[in-house]
């Protein structure tokens, strides 16, 4: 099972949800991740991606990742503002910025979920040495 981004804000609002029972936190389509794509220039292989209702916590692990892939020349996220929901990322690659994107959003559930077998095998008594050897 993939652990994505989107889905750890959603499963965030949902605990908020259930630590303030009686408050009213907003879990409708509106808090829901969503996202704008806009060329720069005619080509495909510059982008930037508005992503509503994300931060840092995805913006730099998601550049870092853009970073590694060797398809991308150039990637850089920014919080416009801080009172303002929404995370902008320009990417450029030598192919299609969006497929870049896409690849690494998908390289960045895969570390996700590598992460939480990692944590969850030691804190159910699996040594370090079995999981380094597994990596």
């Amino acid at each position: 099972m993939a652990f994505h981004p989107r889905d750890a804000f959603i499963l965030h609002q949902e605990q908020i949800q259930r630590q303030n029972e009686g408050d009213e936190v907003d879990t409708s389509a509106e808090q829901k991740v969503h996202i704008d794509l806009q060329r720069l220039t005619d080509t495909e292989s510059t982008a930037t991606i508005t992503f509503s209702h994300e931060d840092h916590t995805l913006g730099n692990p998601l550049r870092h990742v853009l970073m590694q892939n060797p398809e991308v020349t150039s990637a850089g996220y920014a919080i416009p503002h801080p009172l303002e929901a929404k995370m902008l990322l320009h990417v450029q690659s030598t192919d299609y910025a969006v497929e870049a994107v896409a690849e690494g959003l998908e390289r960045l559930a895969v570390i996700c979920d590598q992460t939480m077998k990692s944590f969850d095998d030691c804190m159910h008594g699996t040594s370090l040495e079995k999981i380094k050897e597994e990596s």
